[in-house]
């Protein structure tokens, strides 16, 4: 996914040359699992990536069963990483599992090796309640402007996501300067929750998914999918099926034989069909759509409650 804002461009000297490698057992695929809706800020071609990660500039080309990363050194940082790109997953078992459904047969030849990545959930929660009714360009603009305006700098001069305070804080013509649009309250609205310890981000990760969703669900601005999205990107939870129009599309196409259905439908079809992997089977039908079934430009990225016609306040 590239970036259009400066916060994502990597200074020539940000990466050095010294570089320490990950293991990433096959079918891992750095490019697919980086490239596929789950994260936003990442250059990404073909092996390779660059993007911001614990406040540095790094770089990751893979090659086999190895990512060699440039701009990070220390182990604890480097275990942080492994856990973020997900290389210890056990890919090669949970695809052989969906391989069992005639759909992700035909389709993981295509899609193999996408991981889930395991975000930090702050900057998710934040990064999916802007996706809502939004495309990626201006998603990436607006997270751009975020971190430039509100975060602060890492050790290599790399910008951070700014912390739950420094957003509560915010005025709102500062949030309307970073081109949130309707999202600017639900935006303060979260972080002030947070600043004020009136939500525990930790409180999803050890609650069952069901519960989780409950809770993210009571939150300003997210809607089914953008819980959906934080559930499995964020805090694991592989039941978790984000319905986008990608999605969407595919499962009528490939499941309902071209009849629309709604997404509610959608989400039990999935719970009951792949369990605990539906966030997997999401993954490879919304690279497999994008591919085989784009029809039109600028698809907007689905998710928060739609907007009534009295918007949201600024208080």
């Amino acid at each position: 996914m590239v970036a259009a804002d400066p916060r994502y461009r990597r200074p020539d000297d940000a990466v050095d040359a010294a570089a320490a490698v990950l293991p990433a057992p096959a079918p891992y695929h750095l490019g697919r699992t980086l490239s596929c809706g789950q994260v936003f800020g990442w250059r990404t071609d073909g092996s390779t990536a660059e993007g911001v990660f614990a406040g540095r500039w790094i770089g990751l080309e893979q090659r086999g069963e190895a990512i060699t990363v440039a701009g990070l050194h220390d182990p604890p940082t480097l275990l942080c990483l492994r856990r973020f790109l997900g290389v210890d997953e056990p890919l090669s078992e949970i695809e052989t599992r969906l391989s069992r459904d005639r759909v992700l047969r035909r389709l993981l030849p295509l899609t193999s090796g996408i991981a889930i990545l395991r975000q930090d959930p702050w900057p998710c929660l934040i990064s999916f309640v802007i996706s809502a009714f939004n495309n990626i360009p201006k998603i990436e603009r607006t997270l751009g402007r975020l971190t430039q305006r509100f975060g602060q700098a890492g050790p290599d001069g790399a910008m951070l996501f700014p912390v739950a305070p420094a957003l509560a804080t915010a005025s709102a013509r500062a949030l309307r300067a970073c081109i949130l649009g309707y999202r600017g309250p639900y935006v303060r609205g979260l972080a002030r929750l947070v600043a004020r310890g009136e939500f525990d981000l930790t409180q999803p990760e050890r609650a069952s998914y069901a519960e989780a969703r409950k809770m993210l669900l009571a939150l300003p601005g997210v809607g089914e999918k953008v819980a959906d999205c934080v559930l499995l990107y964020a805090y694991g939870k592989g039941e978790a099926f984000p319905v986008d129009v990608w999605v969407k599309r595919a499962v009528e196409r490939w499941y309902f034989g071209g009849r629309a259905v709604g997404v509610r439908r959608i989400r039990e079809f999935a719970h009951e069909r792949f369990g605990e992997l539906a966030g997997y089977a999401q993954q490879h039908l919304f690279l497999a759509a994008r591919s085989r079934l784009r029809r039109s430009p600028g698809v907007t990225v689905e998710g928060a409650r739609r907007r009534t016609a009295r918007s949201p306040r600024w208080h």
